[in-house]
């Protein structure tokens, strides 16, 4: 267990649409997800889980730490590998800090690590709302901020946030990289620029490169191929038809975020988020057919084929029936193209007919399943498959999350 400088490591940049008020229900997720090996944050930014995951002591080994701007990436190496350094060249920009010397450090290009690391944290915080932005060419392009006394360096988080990064792998890059290094039972958690909500309210200037309708369908499609490999999978985005869509082989949750970037005074305050998981946050007495808000109890997300259809996709992935999980995506897939709504009961359909007779839907014929018949409590039949020794019968309840262990129907 990592013992901290006082205080715990926290996040030392402001960053637009960063996590901070959203700790509670992020840590949540992480705790339903189960123990984890390894920590992935693709879309790095302020860090806010990362420190949040340091600080409560649910870190194992090393974490893959990266965002694909280099300006960033430098900041957090420079702090790691030069911290002292960093902190006295903070103490320099504290003394001279003013408007002209801001223009003066946001048009110079240092080379050395530690020098980077500095200007960045530096315009950081005394740029005008703690913006980070760049212009098509990279270049930093927020303009002064009028802070009476901005916190320009924070020497004891600095230290501690310098030591816990020592733990992490540090790296400028794409998100599509990430899905190298991530293997079985770790946990990756996607914050990318957010989907926009209407057609004036895109802001995905981070960096030069922006982040597009494209990029929204490539991640989640990452975030597919990752879940089929057994990697935990968290990701948050705006509360969209698009993110429903592209997500919508995943358990999506509603929470609301205070954001106070905009340009109109009445956009801004409490909005709603998705909070995508690849697995359920479900709790007692909640409707396996529906997914609950996580801050409105009350409120209701209808997903086609429910948390039923989920766990039982689930349960395949792990157990060497991949192949089938496919099978009822692509019914699902082409039944929402139909418009039609259904809550088909796929352990039915995977334990046969009457007679054990495999069953076909919407064309396609799908395999009888041992642990189907069981479950549904069937004669288990001759010609049912059984690919995986060890499979148990998943729960019919919900609780928490679940576990293969047999519960009573």
């Amino acid at each position: 267990m990592t013992l901290f400088r006082t205080p715990p490591p926290r996040p030392f940049l402001k960053w637009v649409g960063g996590k901070r008020q959203l700790i509670p229900e992020l840590l949540n997720a992480v705790d339903a997800a189960g123990p984890f090996r390894r920590f992935h944050e693709p879309f790095l930014g302020g860090g806010a889980l990362f420190f949040a995951l340091a600080r409560t002591h649910r870190l194992n080994g090393v974490s893959y730490l990266s965002d694909v701007n280099q300006n960033l990436i430098d900041a957090y190496l420079g702090l790691r590998d030069h911290v002292e350094e960093v902190i006295d060249l903070l103490k320099t920009h504290r003394t001279r800090h003013s408007e002209s010397y801001f223009y003066e450090v946001r048009a110079q290009a240092p080379r050395a690590i530690a020098k980077k690391a500095a200007r960045v944290i530096y315009l950081n915080k005394t740029c005008f709302n703690g913006l980070y932005r760049e212009n098509s060419k990279g270049k930093f392009n927020v303009p002064f901020g009028r802070y009476k006394n901005p916190t320009i360096c924070d020497e004891e988080n600095l230290q501690a946030v310098a030591q816990t990064l020592r733990s992490a792998r540090i790296e400028a890059r794409d998100f599509p990289s990430s899905g190298r290094f991530a293997r079985t039972g770790d946990l990756v958690y996607f914050d990318p620029p957010y989907a926009p909500v209407s057609k004036t309210a895109d802001f995905t200037a981070y960096s030069r490169d922006g982040f597009g309708q494209d990029a929204q369908e490539s991640l989640a499609n990452q975030c597919r191929r990752l879940a089929d490999r057994g990697v935990l999978i968290v990701v948050s985005n705006s509360m969209t038809a698009l993110t429903t869509d592209l997500y919508r082989h995943f358990f999506i949750y509603e929470v609301l975020a205070n954001r106070l970037v905009n340009s109109r005074a009445d956009r801004r305050g409490k909005v709603p988020e998705a909070l995508i998981t690849s697995f359920p946050m479900a709790s007692d007495g909640w409707s396996r057919s529906e997914i609950r808000s996580v801050n409105s109890p009350n409120a209701v997300i209808p997903i086609n084929g429910g948390i039923e259809r989920m766990l039982a996709k689930q349960w395949l992935r792990e157990n060497n029936y991949s192949d089938v999980a496919d099978l009822i995506d692509e019914v699902m897939d082409q039944w929402k193209a139909q418009g039609k709504q259904t809550r088909r009961n796929w352990w039915e359909v995977l334990a046969g007919d009457s007679k054990g007779k495999s069953r076909i839907v919407a064309g396609r014929e799908f395999p009888v399943l041992r642990v189907a018949q069981s479950r549904q409590g069937v004669p288990v039949t001759d010609n049912a498959l059984c690919r995986n020794p060890s499979e148990e019968i998943p729960p019919v309840r919900v609780t928490g999350r679940w576990s293969k262990t047999t519960e009573a129907s």
